[in-house]
């Protein structure tokens, strides 16, 4: 059976509102558990009630707090009504609050176990008393509930209310009231009157510096510095408050104004340096020095770079104490400087000025910036024109710094095209003033009257027609001597320029065509003198034509009769000797030397046209072109090594020598003889007598008699081009192929060890390895032939035919040795050439050599070194 607590409401239809009952006793062991759990859970019920009808009764106290403790309690207006809501809360407490029993405790206490064993242990048994077993399960289960209150614990209460009061009233209050009692003054009067004194508070200030927010300086709080100087940025902001009795305290100094302490509290701008004082119980001074800020200061840094495509850059430095803000450039027309012909005669149309924004850092300080200016202005009617750069920043404080004026032209695109050109400058003179017009309709009109011989690409001639006639039509409209409308004026300049554009940039389909066009135009521009960047930029267009025409040439079949006979002058170029030659030809642009890079280009153009790809033909006889070409190159190499030897000699005359050339010796441009010329031209050269046909080392980089020219460098161009020639020999699959491969690359060594010493000016030892490379070169040349020969006799076993037969037997004299000079050779054959003139020289040579080595009046170095050169032959 249930037991209903006392107090305790309704509860499994048990009624308490007649009174309360009879508790149900409990054991004194389940007593003595329930001493301490009860009693806290109770004075936890007893708060939880307190708190949940008086919360609203606690607000207005904490408000009478707050407002206490500011003194806002001073008169019956404020105290009147806030004791009414007091009372109007406590009476609403009283009513809600209900003393909890110890059957609520008990109630609570037990809701918060599991099973509800205090009520179990107050239960009696209903059924089944009698049986013996029934007995023992309903004490088992007594137990069981007794054991689960060994653990309990009391109650805590709810305290919250924040559903009762949605707007934190409470909290507003409490927040108030301990404001109030930590920093309030505390100066309410009496509650009872108006007439009570207020209580006496402490005088106290604070005050504070803002630097203007530019500066990035941080607030200085005055109460925290110390007496004495003080260094702040002109402009800060001085704040100053009383607080307490205001006549205790007093602001002063000079950087004050005289009404300083009208109010209790101070705002005030620095300006000038003085002494700020605060007087009262405890005095403060301080020397405040005001910094002025100081103006930017801007500057052009570096040199002025351009590109062919009209972008340019140029460095600039920019400073600031503070920081620079923004930054500009200026673009002013120098008229001045102007040539004034064609349309530039007449006056210019005004025009705003040109400003470009300059480029700054978005993180991190501009106190210091190094930066660059780059732009591209080709389309401004300035471009081309002399003008000024004026470098203008400016700083948090508006205040501007400027450069000096930078003179300079303005890049303009360059155009190569001479029609092109033509636009252009028609363009610049429409731009220059509207009133040109006319004059640049009757210069277009004149330029087309043969549109056939300008070549202009498709659609070009049309729009040009149509520029012509918008000028004509504007003209006629307007009917004064302003010219064109300005609408009208910008739509024709933009047409000019793009059709020039398109002259100038016109795709070539043909890749050879394309290379033709940028030789032209890197030609064009050597001659007008070009900066270093457009050439460069030029450069590496006519690489990549050249590359794209190479690329070509291999791709396409062999057209026509493969059997015909090919041109003795035929040259055998790969990709590696060409970007070797394009290497040489930048260098010497690069050294300033530009008639040579010119002659350069020429001799590379010519040679191009008789191209044929390394992969070499089917008509042409193996290994023709490669022989010619090493024969050329040891005449060369025999040249280099006359003119060392002069060197040589006139460094043994420099020294005092008394001893005399021979009497057929010219001096330096002579050599032995009329024919042997001083530039490295030997060999047949030297047998004519006038300079001979053949090309000299002339195309590997300027002659002897260019001061420019020296013959270290000249040394390293031939060791250039033979490696060249060894890359592209052929017969590289037969054992002479490789001996001929072997020997040609220890002459390519020997004329770099002779290069290093003709730089350290040891021209003897240049000599000697000379003289090793012209020794290499000879047997390599004698294994090539021999390659050749048997790569051509397996042709001829592989087709069945008869060596006796063949066109290489009938080309050959009794001896062996070629009779046209085509096709292979035996080793029987003189690499210098095949008349009696190579050995007549050669003999003379030889005479004169021991002739000079017995002179004792020569030099001992020139004696040493002749000796030497005939123990070798």
């Amino acid at each position: 059976m249930k037991r209903c607590w006392d107090a305790i409401p309704f509860q499994n239809g048990c009624d308490v509102s007649t009174g309360p009952v009879t508790r149900p006793d409990l054991s004194q062991k389940v007593q003595k558990r329930l001493r301490w759990p009860l009693a806290l859970t109770r004075g936890g019920m007893v708060l939880e009630r307190l708190w949940q009808a008086g919360w609203p009764l606690a607000t207005v106290g904490l408000v009478a707090i707050a407002l206490a403790g500011f003194g806002g309690l001073r008169g019956w207006a404020v105290s009147a009504p806030l004791g009414l809501v007091a009372l109007t809360c406590l009476i609403f407490a009283a009513r809600r609050f209900i003393w909890p029993t110890s059957g609520h405790a008990l109630r609570r206490l037990d809701d918060s176990l599991t099973g509800h064993p205090i009520a179990t242990l107050q239960d009696d048994q209903a059924t089944g008393v009698d049986d013996v077993a029934s007995a023992g399960l309903w004490q088992a289960h007594q137990d069981r509930m007794l054991a689960r209150l060994d653990d309990v614990q009391p109650v805590a209460p709810d305290l919250r209310v924040a559903r009762k009061d949605p707007f934190a009233l409470r909290l507003i209050a409490a927040t108030g009231a301990v404001v109030a009692i930590g920093f309030g003054p505390w100066q309410s009067g009496t509650t009872t009157g108006t007439t009570g004194a207020a209580a006496p508070v402490a005088a106290s200030w604070e005050g504070w510096i803002e630097p203007p927010s530019y500066t990035g300086k941080p607030s200085l709080y005055l109460d925290d510095q110390p007496d004495g100087a003080l260094t702040i940025p002109k402009d800060s902001r001085l704040t100053l408050r009383k607080y307490g009795d205001l006549n205790a305290l007093g602001f002063a100094g000079s950087i004050l104004d005289n009404d300083a302490n009208a109010g209790p509290s101070l705002t005030h701008r620095i300006t000038r340096s003085g002494t700020l004082s605060i007087n009262g119980p405890e005095t403060r001074d301080w020397m405040i020095t005001a910094l002025e800020d100081t103006p930017p200061s801007v500057r052009p840094n570096g040199p002025l770079t351009r590109q062919l495509n009209g972008d340019f850059t140029l460095g600039f430095v920019a400073s600031d104490d503070y920081g620079v803000t923004s930054g500009e450039v200026i673009i002013t027309l120098l008229l001045d400087d102007i040539t004034r012909d064609h349309g530039l005669t007449i006056a210019p149309e005004p025009r705003p000025e040109v400003t470009v924004d300059l480029p700054l850092p978005y993180r991190g300080a501009r106190t210091l910036i190094e930066g660059v200016l780059q732009e591209n202005l080709t389309e401004h009617p300035y471009a081309g024109l002399p003008v000024t750069l004026t470098f203008q920043t400016q700083d948090g404080a508006k205040q501007v710094g400027d450069s000096e004026p930078y003179p300079m032209t303005l890049p303009a695109r360059r155009f190569l095209d001479p029609f092109a050109k033509t636009l252009i400058e028609q363009r610049r003179d429409l731009l220059w003033n509207r009133a040109n017009a006319r004059r640049v309709s009757q210069v277009l009109r004149a330029t087309l009257v043969h549109p056939e011989e300008l070549s202009l690409p498709e659609g070009i001639y049309l729009q040009l027609r149509g520029v012509i006639r918008r000028l004509e039509a504007g003209l006629d409209f307007t009917e004064v001597a302003s010219g064109v409308p300005g609408e009208l004026r910008d739509e024709i300049a933009q047409v000019l320029w793009d059709v020039a554009v398109e002259l100038e940039d016109g795709q070539l389909d043909d890749a050879r065509a394309r290379m033709e066009e940028a030789h032209r135009r890197l030609e064009q521009a050597m001659r007008d003198g070009a900066t270093p960047e457009e050439l460069a930029e030029l450069m590496d267009e006519y690489r990549d034509a050249m590359r794209d025409y190479m690329e070509q040439l291999a791709q396409q079949e062999p057209q026509g009769d493969p059997n015909a006979p090919q041109p003795d002058n035929l040259i055998e170029l790969s990709q590696s000797d060409l970007d070797a030659m394009m290497d040489q030809i930048e260098e010497l642009m690069r050294k300033g030397r530009t008639d040579e890079a010119m002659q350069m280009l020429e001799q590379m153009r010519r040679m191009m046209e008789n191209m044929q790809a390394s992969r070499g033909g089917e008509g042409q006889r193996p290994g023709e072109g490669a022989r010619e070409e090493l024969r050329e190159t040891m005449r060369q190499q025999q040249g280099l090594s006359d003119q060392a030897f002069r060197d040589l000699q006139e460094q043994g005359q420099g020294q005092g020598s008394q001893a005399g050339e021979s009497e057929g010796n010219e001096g330096r441009d002579g050599g032995q003889g009329r024919g042997q010329s001083h530039d490295g031209a030997g060999g047949e050269q030297g047998q004519t007598g006038e300079g001979g046909g053949q090309e000299g080392p002339e195309s590997l980089g300027g002659g002897g008699d260019d001061p420019g020219s020296s013959l270290a460098d000249r040394q390293r161009a031939l060791q250039d081009q033979l490696n060249a020639q060894r890359r592209n020999l052929p017969g590289a699959g037969d054992p002479a192929g490789q001996a001929a491969r072997e020997a040609l690359d220890e002459a390519g060594r020997a004329m770099g060890q002779a290069a290093e010493a003709l730089d350290e000016g040891d021209i003897p030892e240049a000599l000697n390895q000379q003289a090793d490379a012209m020794e290499a070169m000879r047997e390599g040349l004698r294994q090539f032939d021999e390659a050749m020969a048997n790569q051509q006799a397996q042709q001829e076993g592989q087709q069945g035919g008869n060596p006796g037969d063949s066109e290489s037997a009938s080309t050959q004299d009794p001896l062996g040795r070629s009779q046209t000079g085509r096709g292979g050779a035996n080793q029987t054959d003189n690499p210098l050439g095949d008349t009696d003139e190579t050995y007549r020289r050669a003999e003379e040579l030889m005479q004169e050599l021991r002739k000079r080595s017995g002179e004792t009046d020569r030099p001992e170095l020139e004696r040493d070194y002749l000796k030497r050169l005939l123990d070798q032959f």
